[in-house]
């Protein structure tokens, strides 16, 4: 993340003597964090290794990498970062209110906590659940917890799969020293 937020010009596609991009390695070793930065910093997801001619996703399924591939997956679904732009207004989720049961007795009560404290098979949060959409909010430009303390160089053009972002050494050059300072509460986001 430091080397493509620092340093412009970063290539994501330089290959090994194997051919494996640093995508490719990222996925056959199931880092799952870095394969999601390196997505979401254009690296190509179709490109392939001399030796077995297999792609990001090919390889994580050949090395039985399922959580990245849910990853990617996920990516995929939500290509860019809503949240990013300022025409964004958080919504909320389609969730269901669960129709009140008569309480016998405290048997209800019961329940609720046998639920709340029970273990429960381990999952990742539910696509825009209260979670996600709690995520959303609070790291969203209109957030007021971002809002005060920075403002977004680029509003226009949020986080994307596939899309090469800036680097902060050219984020500078683009723009003035008045609008680098005078942002909201006198800091800039890069």
């Amino acid at each position: 993340m430091y080397l493509l937020n620092y340093y412009p010009g970063v290539d994501t596609e330089i290959k090994d003597c194997r051919g494996f991009t640093a995508l490719i390695k990222a996925a056959m070793k199931g880092r799952n964090d870095i394969v999601a930065i390196l997505i979401m910093a254009g690296a190509d997801m179709h490109a392939v290794d001399s030796t077995k001619g297999k792609c990001a996703q090919e390889w994580a399924q050949t090395t039985g990498r399922h959580e990245t591939l849910q990853r990617i997956q996920r990516l995929l679904q939500r290509p860019r970062a809503e949240q990013c732009c300022l025409d964004y207004g958080p919504e909320g989720p389609g969730l269901q209110a669960a129709a009140p049961a008569s309480d016998r007795g405290g048997e209800n009560l019961a329940r609720r906590i046998k639920h709340t404290l029970g273990c429960v098979s381990p999952q990742e949060p539910r696509d825009d659940g209260a979670l996600d959409l709690m995520v959303r909010m609070t790291s969203g430009v209109r957030s007021p917890l971002v809002a005060t303390a920075c403002r977004p160089l680029c509003p226009s053009s949020p986080p994307q799969v596939g899309k090469r972002r800036l680097a902060v050494a050219e984020l500078v050059l683009m723009h003035t020293e008045e609008v680098l300072r005078d942002g909201a509460s006198g800091t800039a986001a890069l």
